[in-house]
C-alpha cells in the first residue's frame, strides 16, 4: 500500500513539471525589466554651432556670378577673394572704413553705404554741383598724396585704372587693400559696378534695394518709349574744347541717348567713342536735337550761345527748330548710375507729355 502511494506521489509530481513545460518555451528569452535606458549624458550630445559659424543664405549668387572678379560667388561670408588683373585680393572681414579716388567710384559708394563707413571722397564729389554733395558734404578730401590717405586709415581704397602707380603702391606697402576697376559705359553695365562693391564692403543688401530703384527708373523709361513709339529723332551729344566733341558708339552719352528714346546721330554715321569733329561733319550729321553736354562752369552756356548764333550752322535740323539744350553734364557724363537722371532729361525732351511722379531721385 506504502508502494502504491509512492508511485502515485511521483505520478502527480511528474505530470505536473510536465504541464509546466508545455506551458513555458525552454527557449524563450525572458523579456527585459521595463526600466528604461538612461539618458545620453549631456557631454555627448551635438553641440550648438555658434552663431558666427552659421551659413549664410546667399541669395545674391546669380548677380555676383555675372562679376569675373569674384573668385566664388557662392561666398558671402568672410572673407572674400576677387581676382583683379591676375592679382587675388583678399578682404578678411567688412571693411569698416573705406575711400575712393574716382568720382564714378564715390557715386557708386554712397549708393550702398554712407558716412558710417566712408572717410573720404574726391574733390568733385564735394562740388556743390555734384550728384552727391548733400551725401558727401563735410567728408575728409581724398588728394594725390598717399601720406592723406593713409593718415584716413581706410581698409579699402576704390580706384579707376588711371590713377599713379606710385600712389597705388604706396598704398599698398601700407597695407591698404586697393580696388582698382574700370567702370562701365553702359547703364546696364552699371549693376555689375554696383554689385562688386558692395561685395567687397559688406553691403549686398543695399545694392539690392539700389538695383531695384535702377530697374524701375528703367522701366519708367522703357514703357515710355513704348507707349509713345520708338522715336525716330536723331540726337547729337555735343561740347566745345578747342573743337567740337561728340560721343559716339560705346560711350557713356550713347547708353544715356538710347534709354532716354532717342537714336545717337554720332554712332548712326560710325564714330566711335569721344571724338571730335569739323564744323562740315557736325552740318552732315544733320541731328534733330543737340544736347551740350558742357557744364556751365566749363564754358557751356558760352557755347550754347555761340553754336545758336553761328548763322552758318542755321540749315542744321536742331537749331533750326530750336531743338537745342544745355543739359546737366553731372547726368550725362559721370560713370555711375546716375546716367539714368540723363536719360529721363532727354525722354522729357521728346515726349514732352510724359508721367514721370514715380521717377524720383537717387
Amino acid at each position: 500500500m506504502k508502494i502504491k502511494f509512492l508511485l502515485l506521489t511521483v505520478a502527480i509530481f511528474l505530470f505536473a513539471c510536465g504541464g509546466q513545460n508545455q506551458n513555458n518555451d525552454t527557449n524563450q528569452i525572458p523579456k527585459l525589466p521595463s526600466t528604461p535606458l538612461p539618458a545620453e549624458p549631456a557631454s555627448k550630445a551635438m553641440p550648438a554651432l555658434p552663431a558666427s559659424t552659421a551659413i549664410p543664405v546667399n541669395n545674391f549668387e546669380d548677380e555676383l556670378s555675372k562679376i569675373s572678379y569674384i573668385s566664388d560667388p557662392k561666398n558671402i561670408s568672410w572673407p572674400r577673394v576677387l581676382e583683379i588683373n591676375g592679382k587675388y585680393i583678399y578682404i578678411e572681414e567688412k571693411p569698416n572704413k573705406v575711400a575712393t579716388i574716382s568720382l564714378g567710384h564715390d557715386e557708386v559708394l554712397f549708393g550702398i553705404t554712407d558716412k558710417s563707413q566712408i572717410v573720404g571722397t574726391t574733390s568733385f564729389a564735394q562740388d556743390p554741383n555734384s550728384n552727391i554733395y548733400s551725401k558727401a558734404q563735410g567728408l575728409p578730401i581724398i588728394t594725390s598724396d598717399p601720406e592723406n590717405i593713409i593718415d584716413l586709415n581706410p581698409d579699402i581704397v576704390f580706384a579707376d585704372p588711371y590713377a599713379s602707380v606710385d600712389l597705388i603702391d604706396a598704398l599698398e606697402d601700407f597695407g591698404i587693400i586697393v580696388i582698382q576697376t574700370q567702370l562701365s559705359n553702359s547703364i546696364e553695365g552699371r549693376y555689375n559696378d554696383i554689385w562688386l562693391m558692395a561685395y567687397a564692403t559688406g553691403n549686398l543688401d543695399n545694392a539690392e534695394i539700389l538695383a531695384e530703384d535702377i530697374e524701375n527708373k528703367i522701366s519708367i523709361l522703357t514703357s515710355l518709349s513704348n507707349q509713345g513709339g520708338n522715336s525716330t529723332k536723331t540726337v547729337l551729344a555735343l561740347s566745345w574744347w578747342d573743337a567740337y566733341w561728340t560721343a559716339g558708339i560705346g560711350s557713356t552719352e550713347d547708353s544715356v541717348i538710347t534709354l532716354g528714346g532717342g537714336i545717337n546721330a554720332a554712332s548712326k554715321v560710325g564714330i566711335e567713342s569721344n571724338t571730335t569733329i569739323d564744323k562740315e561733319q557736325l552740318m552732315s550729321i544733320n541731328p534733330d536735337i543737340i544736347v551740350i553736354t558742357q557744364s556751365p562752369e566749363w564754358g557751356g552756356e558760352d557755347f550754347y550761345q555761340e553754336l545758336l548764333g553761328d548763322a552758318s550752322l542755321n540749315s542744321i535740323t536742331a537749331i533750326n527748330n530750336s531743338e537745342v539744350y544745355l543739359v546737366n553734364s553731372n547726368w550725362w557724363t559721370t560713370l555711375s548710375y546716375w546716367n539714368i537722371k540723363g536719360s529721363q532729361e532727354l525722354a522729357k525732351i521728346i515726349h514732352s507729355e510724359g508721367n514721370f511722379e514715380d521717377f524720383g531721385d537717387f
